[in-house]
């Protein structure tokens, strides 16, 4: 199963759509689309919990819930902080890798692979959700 996550506006009579957001480098999802509004979530769940202190699996939502832009927010300056401790001397370009660890598994977990800019357009993403007081949204 999937896990696609869709900013929207709390109305939820407004499409999302931002210019900063135009040339977003995130993995869209299969009914999602690939950074403006929208992205795989599965692809970074893990990697922002572990950031943020929560459980993976924080994103698998009930129908009738949402995330608030204050979470999203949140979410924008933890990822901020770690671009600037981790990524912020690295060429966009550069990939870097980060491994989900599963207790009770010496070899740890699978390995994932972004960008810099990746990292640095999903905390634009969340900022600019939060800016626009959006919520989260997710389908699995």
């Amino acid at each position: 199963m999937g896990l696609d996550c869709y900013i929207v506006k709390g109305n939820r009579d407004e499409v999302f759509k931002d210019e900063r957001l135009e040339n977003c480098t995130l993995v869209g999802g299969m009914f999602s689309g690939h950074g403006n509004g929208s992205f795989r979530g599965k692809c970074y769940e893990s990697f922002v919990a572990s950031l943020v202190g929560e459980q993976d699996g924080f994103w698998h939502l009930d129908e009738d819930e949402t995330i608030p832009s204050d979470e999203l927010e949140r979410y924008a300056n933890v990822l901020d902080e770690y671009i600037e401790q981790n990524l912020s001397e690295l060429p966009d370009d550069e990939e870097v890798e980060w491994q989900k660890f599963y207790a009770g598994h010496p070899d740890g977990g699978p390995i994932y692979h972004y960008t810099v800019k990746e990292i640095k357009d999903l905390a634009l993403m969340f900022r600019v959700a939060a800016e626009h007081k959006c919520v989260m949204e997710a389908w699995w």
